[in-house]
C-alpha cells in the first residue's frame, strides 16, 4: 500500500471542504486506489469505478472529522478499505475472500504460532517467482497485504498496526497463519 502524504496546510483545506484541495487529492490518489483494486481483487472496470466513486463521496464527508494528529495515510486507507468491504457486502455475487472466516476464529492465538527458526529456513529457500505469486493468491486479501508490508516493504509491526489499524497480535497471528499456509503450498 502506498503511503499518502500531504502537508498540514493542504489537510486543513481538505477538512474545510475546499474544492481545489479535494480535486487535487482526487487527481493525486485515484490511480493508487485503482491499482490497489486491480492487484487485489478480480473486479470489472465498472465495479472498480463504482467503489472509487463511493470512496470519494465517503471521504469528502469523513474528512471533516479528521484529526490532524492522526496518520493521514492510515485514515484514508481505513475509509477506502471500509468502502471496499461495504461494496462487497452489497454485491455478494462478486468474488471476495472473507477476511475472518469462522474456522480461523475458532483457533486459539497460541495454536497458530509457529517456530521462527523453522520459517527462517523456509524463507531462505529459492522458489520460482510464479510459484510464490500463485501461493500468495491462496491467501485472503488482508493476509496478503500484511505479508507484503512485512516482508516486501520491510515494515515493523508497529508501522503495520498504524497503517492498517489492527493490533500487533492480530498482525503476528496473520503472518504466522499465512507463512504456515505458504509453506504447505510451496513444500508439499
Amino acid at each position: 500500500m502506498t503511503i499518502i502524504q500531504f502537508d498540514e496546510s493542504f489537510l486543513l483545506l481538505l477538512i474545510q471542504q475546499d474544492s481545489w484541495a479535494f480535486n487535487t487529492f482526487y487527481l493525486q490518489t485515484v490511480d493508487i486506489f485503482f491499482r490497489y483494486l486491480k492487484s487485489n481483487f478480480f473486479l470489472s472496470q465498472e465495479d472498480s469505478e463504482d467503489i472509487i466513486a463511493d470512496f470519494y463521496v465517503k471521504f469528502r464527508t469523513a474528512v471533516k472529522k479528521y484529526d490532524i494528529k492522526q496518520s493521514f495515510s492510515a485514515y484514508t486507507w481505513a475509509i477506502f478499505k471500509n468502502t471496499v468491504k461495504d461494496y462487497f457486502k452489497k454485491h455478494k455475487d462478486l468474488p471476495f475472500t472473507e477476511l475472518d472466516s469462522d474456522d480461523e476464529e475458532s483457533e486459539k492465538f497460541e495454536d497458530t504460532l509457529v517456530d521462527d527458526e523453522d520459517f527462517d529456513l523456509f524463507l531462505e529457500q529459492d522458489f520460482e517467482l510464479d510459484q510464490i505469486k500463485d501461493a500468495m493468491q491462496s491467501l485472503d486479501a488482508l493476509s496478503r497485504e500484511i505479508v507484503f508490508l512485512r516482508f516486501i516493504e520491510d515494515k515493523s509491526y508497529a508501522e503495520i498496526e498504524e497503517q492498517l489499524l489492527i493490533s500487533q497480535d492480530t498482525i503476528r497471528q496473520r503472518i504466522s497463519r499465512a507463512l504456515k499456509k505458504l509453506k504447505d503450498i510451496l513444500n508439499p
